[in-house]
């Protein structure tokens, strides 16, 4: 998390990035679909989140090399039957944006068939992330307020801590890819650092306060 705000601070904040034409158009993304979750949500939503969610424990099951006999999807719910599972598999859907994944490889096979100069300009495709990354981030803070089986199956807090700390890290990877400052490079460094001080600066603070 220290990571996190360090690479908000430095390159989007710091570096201005925030007032580039891509963190625009996705912030307007963003908001777009809160609009839309919070004034108009409606059965279809239901039904296209519930798809994602379903289709995304499918998906890593496969990638478990797991056999999945049958993707049930309705607005009411959904499940999947598969002969694997694990608590990658089963927590996936909160912090992989299935409709995310499918717009961006959506988007690169446009520009494979049409040309890339045929397709809109790349700003269009950041505000595609901030609507369809939105849409992932709402209904996952909705839905784990309710009691779902895939949280209470690994435990709520293991559930919470890794839902939480994959969700961090995504967003670090979209900033990473976005700025045209931060580096992969520049965040493991800075992310090794912090983890490796983290025990002395624990016992700095606990002393302090104790003394």
């Amino acid at each position: 998390m220290e990571t996190f705000l360090v690479l908000l601070r430095a390159d989007t904040i710091g570096g201005d990035y925030w007032r580039s034409q891509e963190f625009l158009f996705f912030g307007v993304g963003c908001l777009l679909w809160l609009a839309l979750f919070f004034g108009f949500r409606t059965r279809l939503m239901m039904w296209l989140y519930v798809a994602g969610h379903e289709l995304t424990h499918a998906l890593f099951a496969l990638v478990y090399r797991g056999k999945v006999s049958k993707v049930h999807i309705s607005a009411e719910g959904g499940h999947i039957l598969t002969d694997r599972n694990n608590f990658v598999i089963s927590l996936s859907p909160y912090f992989f944006p299935f409709y995310t994944a499918i717009a961006i490889l959506a988007w690169a096979m446009a520009g494979w068939i049409i040309g890339r100069e045929s397709m809109p300009d790349e700003p269009w495709l950041y505000g595609l992330i901030g609507f369809t990354w939105m849409f992932h981030l709402s209904f996952t803070i909705w839905m784990i307020r309710r009691d779902q089986p895939d949280l209470a199956q690994n435990g709520k807090l293991f559930s919470a801590t890794v839902i939480f700390s994959m969700n961090v890290l995504l967003i670090c990877v979209l900033l990473i890819v976005s700025s045209p400052t931060a580096t992969f490079h520049g965040f493991g460094v800075s992310f090794w650092e912090n983890a490796r001080s983290l025990g002395s600066r624990f016992i700095e603070s606990v002393l302090e306060l104790i003394g």
